[in-house]
């Protein structure tokens, strides 16, 4: 990513920052998931509870391995995001501003700022495999530097780029919904 591509969604987000004095905390536009919804879907469940997760303690300033990104599974606490992106490109549109705005947010706060995150890109099955996967890695990529870029520590996220493997309307491939950014807490 270079300065220029992030520039735009800098400040779109910049303005947002500042429109959010005015409204509620934790509000967002229409579509865009809150900031208490993201902590919500991203909180893992104290040990016992129903998410089925071990909950370990954590050393200050962990990174994310591979063995954290390949344990992604359905059973982790996890949110889909349709993140817009240029066609064929991994530059984010400045209308995706929000949604991002509430996604640092949300990994800033008390309730998730230990935790660490696996940031999947996924596109439709339209295209070469090759080509699905390189571009769902490169936006991955984009959207951890993106959050990086706005105050998340880069120990804490890990980009991996899913391609049209695991669609989320496997009956559509070429389905919109398939094209999209998940976030998944791993610990």
């Amino acid at each position: 990513m270079n300065a220029s591509s992030l520039f735009p969604l800098l400040v779109a987000l910049a303005s947002l920052a500042v429109a959010d004095g005015a409204r509620a905390a934790g509000s967002a536009p229409a579509g865009a998931p809150d900031t208490p919804t993201m902590i919500e879907a991203l909180q893992p469940a104290a040990t016992g509870g129903t998410r089925n997760l071990i909950v370990r303690q954590q050393s200050p300033g962990a990174v994310v391995t591979a063995a954290d990104a390949a344990a992604t599974s359905e059973s982790r606490p996890s949110l889909s995001l349709a993140i817009q992106f240029e066609p064929n490109s991994t530059r984010v549109r400045a209308e995706s501003g929000a949604v991002l705005g509430n996604l640092v947010a949300a990994m800033l706060s008390p309730e998730l700022r230990t935790n660490r995150f696996v940031i999947e890109g996924h596109t439709d099955a339209s295209g070469a495999p090759a080509l699905n996967q390189r571009l769902s890695q490169q936006r991955a990529d984009e959207v951890r530097l993106y959050l990086v870029a706005l105050g998340v520590s880069p120990a804490r996220l890990k980009a991996v780029g899913k391609g049209a493997a695991e669609p989320a309307d496997p009956l559509n491939p070429l389905a919109a919904e398939n094209r999209r950014v998940r976030v998944v807490t791993v610990e």
